[in-house]
């Protein structure tokens, strides 16, 4: 499929001005990193059908991605660029190869990227629609996601380990909520930490969904078990009267 010269021209342009807002060497750096041309191309397919209206300014910085706000008509959206240059073959390969969702994937690294964001919007449509409290998927193309923003116009969401809970034992309850209907999703989410929980409107919201593998993944068990291991501790450290065996039996149904 041929781009429109003069569309992606004024596209670029735009992204060469979201670089100049950030003068450290490394963030440029990044940012050449995330606006390759696969992006390009999945942001001139976003534009171009209607699904986003610009592309605003970063709010956040991954291991796997950088998260962008953004806009459709109805209002603002996160966006999140998946780097295919920088996350590593083996770490992707770990929690696709396994899933019983991705049985006919490529092993080429750039379609490992493609299926990483598919993935994680699939995991958040299963979760969000068992009940999780994670952002709304919108859309995807290749290397680019689409969802839901938490935050406002002022501020994205803070993560909760920079957040003084005022109860924390309410806060853990409604995450063991959100686990539990991940479980009732047949999915474990893999890497759950204080790390990936945003706090926004006196509620935890789960993010980085993208290595949540079914129940069947035979390494399933192991990466539920590490969940639970690292929420107990964290609100343990809060004051919160728990342990990862309880936890674990609670979010089972046990």
């Amino acid at each position: 499929m041929r781009l429109d010269d003069q569309k992606l021209h004024m596209l670029e342009m735009r992204i060469d001005a979201l670089k100049r807002t950030k003068k450290d060497a490394d963030q440029r750096k990044t940012y050449h990193e995330v606006f390759d041309e696969t992006a390009l191309f999945a942001l001139y397919k976003l534009i171009s059908d209607g699904t986003l209206y610009t592309v605003d300014y970063p709010v956040a910085t991954g291991k796997e991605g950088n998260v962008f706000r953004a806009t459709t008509k109805e209002g603002g959206v996160a966006l999140k660029i998946y780097r295919v240059n920088t996350a590593t073959f083996r770490s992707l390969s770990e929690y696709i190869v396994g899933d019983p969702r991705f049985k006919k994937v490529g092993r080429t690294f750039r379609e490992m990227i493609t299926v990483w964001a598919q993935k994680e919007f699939k995991n958040l449509s299963k979760m969000r629609e068992a009940g999780a409290r994670v952002p709304q998927p919108i859309a995807v193309h290749l290397n680019c996601l689409v969802m839901e923003y938490i935050g406002d116009e002022t501020m994205p969401a803070p993560l909760i380990r920079t957040v003084r809970l005022e109860d924390p034992r309410a806060a853990y309850e409604e995450l063991v909520a959100s686990m539990k209907a991940i479980r009732k999703a047949k999915l474990v989410h893999g890497d759950l930490s204080e790390y990936n929980i945003l706090w926004w409107g006196g509620h935890p919201w789960i993010i980085d969904c993208a290595q949540g593998v079914a129940l069947e993944h035979p390494q399933a068990e192991d990466w539920f078990l590490r969940d639970c291991a690292i929420v107990a501790k964290y609100f343990g450290r809060l004051g919160v009267d728990t342990d990862a065996d309880r936890l674990a039996e609670t979010v089972r149904g046990g």
